[in-house]
């Protein structure tokens, strides 16, 4: 597919290390795409979708940009990077063309990449992964979950429920049950992230060993994702 002249909207590319879920700590260029279609009440990006916050790069640009890092992984992130409709949809794609390692991080509200998208650019979906978003109740935007996603994710993709509350855990809990088989199938990471300072760490660790026999029997791989970026730097920071 041919993307040389396109302009994406861009707001910021930067190295850092990796914050949470399955590449936590690892080093990585985030590459942050402009827009969300949704509007999550404890969002820590909204100048993401705020309209003069970004600049417009070709996709030549945004590699040139990644290179001066000297990183072969990249976060492609947002705002929302898999909306439909837009050319911003199809940068991690050029990525991975490129040779980059993708992971896309998704608010779960549009379709993962179809065989016909991967094959408009010559690929059969190595080197893509995704790390899902799939909203709880606090967020406002639960309705907005495209659960045929997760029939569609494979060996290192990951989902990740944000929890502030039990009212949001439950709901996680009940999204596992109701498609166990398929997250034990393909193996998908669970990861569960409690909203910076409003759920405490160690209580929601509680909560998990409370249904480990419940994960075991199934061999879901559940895990706790903390927000490292956020206990290493001033959680106000951006570009970190």
């Amino acid at each position: 597919m041919e993307m040389e002249g396109v302009k994406l909207p861009v707001v910021e590319i930067f190295n850092s290390i990796s914050g949470e879920g399955i590449s936590a700590g690892e080093i990585v260029t985030f590459v942050r795409v402009a827009g969300c279609n949704l509007r999550c009440d404890y969002c820590d990006t909204m100048y993401s979708y705020q309209d003069e916050e970004y600049e417009l790069l070709t996709p030549q640009q945004i590699v040139n940009r990644i290179n001066n890092f000297g990183t072969q992984q990249v976060i492609c992130t947002g705002g929302e990077p898999l909306e439909e409709d837009k050319p911003k949809r199809y940068l991690p794609l050029y990525l991975a063309k490129q040779g980059f390692e993708v992971r896309i991080e998704t608010n779960g509200s549009w379709s993962v990449y179809n065989q016909q998208e991967l094959q408009k650019f010559g690929l059969d979906g190595e080197g893509i992964n995704y790390t899902l978003d799939i909203k709880c109740p606090s967020s406002n935007m639960a309705e907005y979950n495209l659960f045929t996603n997760l029939e569609q994710l494979g060996l290192n993709d990951e989902i990740k429920f944000v929890v502030q509350d039990k009212s949001d855990i439950d709901y996680a809990l009940k999204v596992i049950d109701d498609y166990k088989n398929e997250l034990s199938k393909q193996e998908i990471v669970i990861n569960f992230s409690p909203v910076f300072e409003e759920l405490a760490p160690k209580k929601l660790v509680s909560i998990l060993q409370e249904h480990q026999t419940y994960f075991a029997q199934f061999n879901l791989k559940v895990r706790l994702s903390i927000q490292l970026h956020k206990l290493i730097w001033d959680p106000e920071v951006t570009g970190v």
